[in-house]
């Protein structure tokens, strides 16, 4: 049977144990046959709760590693390619949430048959409110406006054959079912441990924090963009009807700011906090908390039990539900998550403030902030910087554990957070019997070579370190919104209300603490005033500019810094109305002339006593940009990308309706542009 969104009419015979997180971990599909069966009693209301956990993960809706996820092909990550696509035939980003839609409208209207006590079913219908919200969302930001179904289907069922709601009724719907469940869910602290992992209140709130925060801004800053992206529904897209009481844009921001701010609330009262058990790798260690046989999750041995901050979190577990992809290898070789040129500089020192400034705003007087130590060695530029920085990325002088058998670093005991790292002892005299060369822990300086862009810096970002993690067994949560985040949302919404302002008092109660875990100063009013970022790199003029430091750049600077890798970075981009500014153009990469690069020697095996920038031998695939002269604050960096690369026009910041389904359904009508 084939319906416009292939949903298959399942439902759930499954009994699943309640005693444990394996709730969660060995869930199994919606089997056929169960409406008949089903939903006589609260514990059928609670299993088929238990089978609405269907998120993205390590793996995607189409069950294949979400490496793309991890904000690749964003400006944060480094662009090598993008748009000019073409529309599909099918996409499992529409087929997907339409069937686990299904079966929420599915719990809810038995529950509107249930003659018991509603009371004893009301966390299974928050439970399924939150995640019939969380699809919608999904269909949201990838399509914008689609059909609402919000019941479940008989293949006659009008529905089928209807139009595209608009993005506003999705979003109506959206922060209905949210304000529904929000009631009906537990407290975190009163969820039994037997349940932790379970949805909650406060999660319900964070989630709806989120749809607000994105939905504000983007009805705010999206029609700057100059393109019709809503379309009139009837020739294209989804058209721009509002349901009556629709909230305005201060509505939302206000909201928003009200839910981030309850949720920080309780967190105070110790339900949540930021993870902080390894000092100055604690934001590193948080993403690869991966115990139980016999590994060692860190150089503490804090196990997933110490991690409040996970407000809500794909569950995986060594023994029960392991993540099934090759995690740690794709880390190792720079294929997850990454950190662009212009991202990694734009990471802050540890006085809170970017590394060149000016006081007057003229590049001419610009200087390096005191705490940048520049370019004169291969480590001097990672030295007073922020720690999501130095701790994510592969730093040129030290080696990192590694769970990869082929790397021989894997960490098994707790004690060090980096391995003994071996140097040459001679970097004049090429000595083979060196213990250096055979060393799985031998350091040696970097080189330009192989057609290099030396376009970022690379992130280790998510890399399991300990042992007994063969490839496919890596076993980390998946963090779905985190206590940061929240912060995030509360100073951001708070700023946007305010015009661009933002006290003291709540930047404190927000993105500082997120800052201090990172190891900068506090974010004040003072801290910024008459200050100018000589670092910026703007990416509408495609050079470094000079650019006075204000708030609401600054708290999309923490956002980005806090949140990379972690799939937030092109809804921001697209939100923020700046996609098709930051996501085309010429990019550039990392310095080079003036810097080690030029000065030092190679001491590897493979190229000892060559310099490490040899470009009469091994130039850069795209050459070094030099524009106006050695005056020209980015002269001497690496061309990573060119101009002619990069395709992303405003069509993109909504996907094409998959060609099958307006076959199928000729109302559907595509989205503009495609």
């Amino acid at each position: 049977m084939k319906t416009i969104f292939r949903i298959s009419l399942i439902a759930s015979a499954l009994v699943f144990p309640l005693c444990s997180c394996s709730d969660f971990l060995e869930k199994e599909p919606l089997s056929q046959g169960t409406e008949a069966i089903v939903f006589k009693t609260p514990e059928h209301f609670e299993q088929a709760a238990n089978a609405l956990y269907n998120t993205e993960g390590w793996k995607n809706y189409d069950g294949k590693a979400n490496y793309g996820s991890m904000d690749q092909n964003t400006d944060i990550s480094g662009l090598g390619s993008n748009g000019g696509g073409s529309t599909p035939e099918g996409n499992y980003k529409w087929d997907k949430p339409y069937s686990y839609i299904r079966t929420s409208n599915q719990l809810l209207e038995k529950a509107e048959e249930y003659t018991g006590n509603k009371e004893e079913i009301a966390q299974s219908i928050g439970t399924a409110y939150f995640f019939r919200a969380w699809q919608y969302f999904y269909l949201l930001r990838t399509f914008g406006g689609v059909p609402i179904v919000d019941h479940v289907l008989d293949v006659n069922d009008p529905v089928l054959y209807g139009t595209r709601n608009s993005r506003y009724e999705v979003v109506n719907l959206i922060l209905s079912d949210l304000r529904l469940a929000i009631p009906l869910l537990p407290k975190e602290k009163d969820i039994p441990e037997s349940d932790k992992g379970k949805v909650s209140k406060e999660a319900a709130k964070s989630f709806l924090a989120r749809v607000l925060l994105f939905e504000g801004t983007w009805e705010k800053y999206v029609p700057s963009i100059n393109y019709d992206l809503d379309g009139d529904g009837k020739g294209s897209g989804a058209g721009t009807v509002k349901p009556e009481g629709y909230p305005s844009i201060t509505d939302m921001l206000a909201e928003a700011k009200q839910m981030s701010k309850e949720v920080i609330e309780e967190a105070n009262t110790g339900t949540f906090e930021l993870w902080n058990e390894c000092d100055s790798l604690s934001y590193y260690y948080l993403f690869n908390i991966d115990d139980k046989g016999g590994n060692v999750p860190n150089f503490r041995g804090a196990g997933k039990s110490t991690n409040k901050e996970f407000i809500f979190a794909k569950k995986y577990d060594y023994d029960l539900s392991r993540g099934g992809i090759n995690l740690s290898h794709t880390v190792m070789t720079w294929g997850a998550s990454n950190i662009s040129a212009s991202f990694g500089e734009s990471f802050l020192c540890r006085n809170g403030l970017p590394i060149r400034i000016s006081h007057t705003g003229n590049m001419a007087d610009a200087e390096n902030n005191p705490e940048f130590l520049g370019y004169s060695s291969f480590a001097s530029e990672f030295r007073n910087r922020d720690y999501r920085f130095i701790g994510c990325t592969f730093m040129p002088d030290r080696v990192t554990y590694s769970s990869r058998s082929e790397d021989g670093r894997q960490l098994t005991e707790t004690g060090n957070p980096y391995p003994e790292a071996v140097f040459p002892a001679n970097n004049d005299v090429y000595n083979p019997q060196d213990p250096a060369y055979s060393s799985k822990c031998a350091v040696f300086k970097p080189t330009l070579r192989n057609n290099s862009t030396h376009a970022g810096y690379g992130s280790r970002k998510f890399l399991i370190e300990g042992a007994n993690r063969p490839q496919n067994t890596e076993s980390a949560d998946y963090p779905l919104i985190r206590l940061a985040e929240v912060y995030l949302i509360y100073a951001e919404a708070t700023c946007e209300l305010n015009n661009g302002e933002i006290s003291d008092e709540d930047l404190n109660f927000s993105i500082n603490h997120t800052r201090a875990r990172a190891g900068i100063a506090p974010l004040t009013n003072a801290l910024i005033a008459n200050v100018w970022d000589a670092g910026y790199w703007d990416h509408a003029q495609g050079k470094t500019v000079c650019k006075k430091m204000n708030m609401l750049d600054e708290i999309r600077r923490e956002r980005a810094c806090e949140l990379f890798g972690e799939g937030f970075r092109m809804d921001d981009l697209k939100r923020w109305g700046i996609a098709h500014i930051n996501l085309t153009g010429q990019k550039l990469g990392r310095h080079v002339l003036g810097t080690a690069y030029e000065t030092e020697k190679a001491n590897d095996a493979t190229y000892f006593g060559e310099p490490c920038y040899y470009p009469e031998k091994y130039p850069l695939l795209y050459g070094v940009y030099e524009g106006t002269g050695k005056t020209d604050p980015d002269y001497g960096r690496s061309i990573a990308t060119l101009a002619g690369n990069l395709h992303f026009i405003q069509r993109d910041y909504l996907e094409p309706i998959p060609l099958q389904q307006i076959r199928l359904n000729p109302n559907l009508k595509q989205n503009p542009g495609w």
